[in-house]
């Protein structure tokens, strides 16, 4: 069976079978409200388009990479 790890703010790595029921469950808030506001960021990317693809793909590329640093699963 595959370990999997919870990557702390402060980059702390802990096996996920090794955390307590409440930590489980705020871990599983905090991934859902980070679903909801990428969705929304992604319908709001959909209303603003720049003039040229390069400044379009510019904005692309700094929308996407903000959520994704704050919250990793890691499969070992």
């Amino acid at each position: 069976m595959k370990n999997y790890y919870w990557k702390t703010k402060d980059g702390q790595k802990i096996n996920i079978d090794d955390m307590d029921i409440n930590h489980l469950r705020n871990a599983l808030k905090m991934i859902f409200r980070n679903i909801k506001a990428n969705e929304q960021k992604a319908k709001s990317r959909l209303k603003f388009q720049l003039n040229g693809d390069i400044a379009q793909d510019h904005f692309n590329q700094m929308q996407d990479k903000e959520y994704y640093d704050e919250v990793n699963l890691y499969d070992n």
